[in-house]
């Protein structure tokens, strides 16, 4: 069944909730989907910790939105209490990169989506509709929403604002999810349990089912005056504050000296978003939960684990691990900080901005139910007083394999269940998984032909070649009697090509109504749009991208035509881009650009690196703040790529630190060299952003292997 549900998702433009009980394998689900497919995505979550999780970006850092409460109106509001519409809009005069990649996106992911107010996913909704020109909802980008509704609520501080425009601060009351045909996918299959009995009564408190509820079996686990023994338990606390006491008390009883292991940051990491402690401090004998799965593939050990530190040294730690003699030894592991952008093919991938390396274990005497999210225990202590709020009672109980293995602290009573109708009608009315088949075998053949024909399209190229012509009538230093003979041989090609798309468009429109009848077979309707690619492919390279890139070769460079060429350009890289799209277009999952036309010819456009387009300009003598603004980069940006420069001993230092930091730097790195970044800001005076010392470190460390090579 979960091969539909990744069909649904990849051959059909429907927005899911991908839901399912704890353990159910959502997160599974979200690793596998972003490796197999062939959309464009980004994934997104409400926190910092949810998104180093998911290996994507917080919501706020990718729409840049205001954190108070939003209401969709065009009312006058009261700025102190909320946002209206009218003081959203100016939070959307994003950057170039971040526009071009906004919309590209075909489906935005967004995990742990049962943490998300509604008034934040209609913010989304508006920057999506803005920035992409396109009124449907979310701009016409898919969504993929992935959480547990009956798991931690969105923290709502202002409910009764929130309530004049909205019924409930989940994110189905969002006006955008009301207006689309919203499925609800639910995973069945838990992995992590599998005693009946005991998933009948997480079954029961998860839909707050106070009657079907056995509290006499599920008490049987009360034990106030419970004391550990030989086996590991972990106390799930309902705050951070309770854990960390209960930690270090634990700590402290152990009669040896303390360790401490100081997380190495690289580059821009928020600390809000430390998946780990900076300063690890540890004992040998102390208990440990690891915080991630094994990256080896081994699989010594597992996102929950718990173990005994038996051995601490500087560069690794050995843990006895629970349940078992095995003695395994650990290593740093490094978490990224990720942000997305658009490669020159239009492709949306990953550049890191900063990593976080440390241990991946915690100290695991006790732990918060939200830290708990995902994690798998075989025994824990739970004390569900009346500080547990919705949902966490189901939370800490469902992380636990086995109802045996449960020490309840106090009893768990009716008044610490609860039940939200509002969950139980949303699900119910958008339950969907009786219906994928149908609905998929519905809609997968017309919105993989209409896919297609999108990317086919070739009637924007009579408006490029208009306004190219337009812009050479009023270019002095062109030769205007050849630009005018190319102009009228492009046109003459480009609207022929236009004709054909069109009849092409009505063609394949009628072979699938016949398909869908059953009066057509769909290898005919794959033979016919496989023609057509190749045919366009060949004809647009052959009759529009060469002309153009050889009339670019030719007047590349000439002086007073540097507007001009810019402007010719961008329609080149138009056209290289439409080529390499029918390059990679698939017909469901039926590859249509013939081998011999993938190989034959490379499309590429020889392009300057950024960071030399921004070494140049500093050349020419501009400012980092005159090239930021000149190229559109953040001034962030401009000294990461300056640094480049510094490394191979190219860039004039004084130019952009101050002769008295050179100073101080250069005394520091001979008599007193340090590892890491962070260790480089603590030593140097506070003044030193973190990019300048970037660039010392690499100017002088090219400096040192220069005088050592001699």
């Amino acid at each position: 069944m979960n091969n539909h549900f990744f069909d649904l998702i990849e051959h059909t433009n429907r927005s899911v909730f991908l839901t399912g009980k704890a353990g159910t394998g959502k997160t599974t689900f979200l690793n596998d989907f972003v490796k197999k497919t062939r959309k464009k995505y980004i994934v997104v979550a409400p926190t910092g910790i949810a998104a180093i999780n998911a290996g994507g970006v917080t919501i706020h850092s990718m729409f840049g939105l205001p954190l108070r409460t939003f209401l969709p109106t065009t009312d006058r509001i009261d700025g102190s209490l909320a946002n209206n519409i009218a003081d959203l809009m100016p939070h959307f005069k994003y950057r170039k990169d971040k526009l071009k990649l906004l919309r590209e996106v075909e489906v935005l992911i967004i995990d742990e989506v049962s943490m998300l107010r509604a008034d934040v996913l209609d913010m989304m909704d508006f920057s999506l509709r803005f920035i992409r020109r396109n009124n449907q909802r979310f701009g016409g980008v898919q969504m993929l929403f992935i959480g547990d509704l009956y798991q931690l609520p969105p923290v709502v501080r202002d409910e009764h604002i929130l309530k004049i425009c909205y019924q409930s601060p989940f994110f189905f009351d969002s006006h955008a999810v009301k207006d689309i045909p919203l499925l609800t996918i639910e995973l069945t299959k838990v992995y992590r349990q599998s005693d009946e009995k005991f998933l009948d009564i997480l079954n029961a408190i998860r839909n707050g089912d106070v009657a079907n509820i056995n509290f006499d079996v599920l008490n049987e686990r009360y034990d106030p005056d419970f004391k550990a023994g030989t086996e590991s338990y972990v106390y799930l606390c309902s705050h951070n504050r309770m854990a960390d006491e209960i930690n270090q008390e634990k700590l402290e009883e152990i009669d040896l000296t303390v360790k401490t292991y100081e997380a190495k940051l690289f580059g821009d990491f928020k600390e809000n978003q430390y998946p780990n402690e900076q300063f690890l401090e540890l004992k040998v004998g102390a208990q440990v939960m690891f915080i991630r799965n094994d990256i080896t593939g081994e699989k010594k050990y597992f996102n929950g684990k718990l173990g005994e530190i038996s051995a601490l040294d500087d560069n690794e730690i050995k843990v006895v691990l629970d349940g078992s003699e095995r003695e395994i030894t650990v290593k740093r592991e490094v978490w990224e900080q990720k942000k997305y952008f658009l490669d020159t093919e239009k492709n949306i991938k990953e550049e890191v901005l900063g990593s976080f390396e440390q241990f991946p274990i915690k100290l695991a005497w006790a732990v918060t139910i939200h830290k708990s999210q995902g994690l798998t225990f075989d025994n824990v202590i739970i004390d569900a007083g009346k500080s547990f709020t919705a949902g966490q009672v189901y939370v800490a109980l469902s992380r636990c394999r086995t109802l045996e293995g449960i020490v309840l602290k106090s009893k768990i009573t009716p008044e610490v269940i609860f039940k939200d109708n509002r969950i139980l009608q949303f699900q119910g009315d958008t339950f969907a998984n009786d219906s994928v088949e149908a609905i998929l075998n519905r809609e997968k053949y017309d919105y993989s032909i209409k896919k297609v024909l999108r990317t086919v399209n070739c009637l924007w190229f009579l408006q490029e070649v208009e306004e190219w012509n337009k812009l050479s009538i009023t270019t002095r230093s062109i030769d205007h009697v050849k630009t005018n003979q190319l102009y009228v041989q492009l046109k003459h090609e480009i609207v022929n090509l236009g004709k054909i798309f069109e009849k092409l468009e009505r063609v394949i429109s009628q072979k699938v109504n016949n398909f869908i009848e059953n009066k057509e077979e769909w290898s005919d309707i794959e033979s016919k749009t496989k023609g057509a690619v190749n045919f366009f492919f060949t004809e647009i390279r052959d009759k529009v991208f060469n002309p153009l890139k050889e009339f670019y070769a030719e007047i590349k460079g000439t002086k007073g035509l540097k507007q001009y060429n810019e402007e010719f350009r961008n329609w080149l890289e138009d056209t290289e881009e439409y080529l390499n799209s029918l390059k990679e277009i698939h017909l469901l999952e039926t590859k249509l650009l013939d081998e011999k036309n993938d190989k034959e010819i490379n499309l590429k456009i020889a392009k300057v690196p950024s960071q030399v387009l921004t070494f140049q300009l500093f050349e020419q003598g501009k400012t980092i703040g005159e090239i930021a603004m000149e190229r559109g980069l953040v001034k962030e940006t401009v000294i990461g790529h300056l640094a480049k420069f510094a490394e191979q001993g190219l860039l004039d230092i004084s130019r952009v630190i101050t002769s008295d930091k050179i100073k101080a730097f250069e005394k520091e790195f001979y008599e007193n060299p340090h590892e890491t970044l962070t260790e480089w800001k603590n030593a140097l005076p506070s003044d030193f952003e973190f990019n300048e010392i970037r660039i010392l470190i690499n100017h002088y460390n090219f400096k040192k292997e220069k005088n050592d090579s001699m």
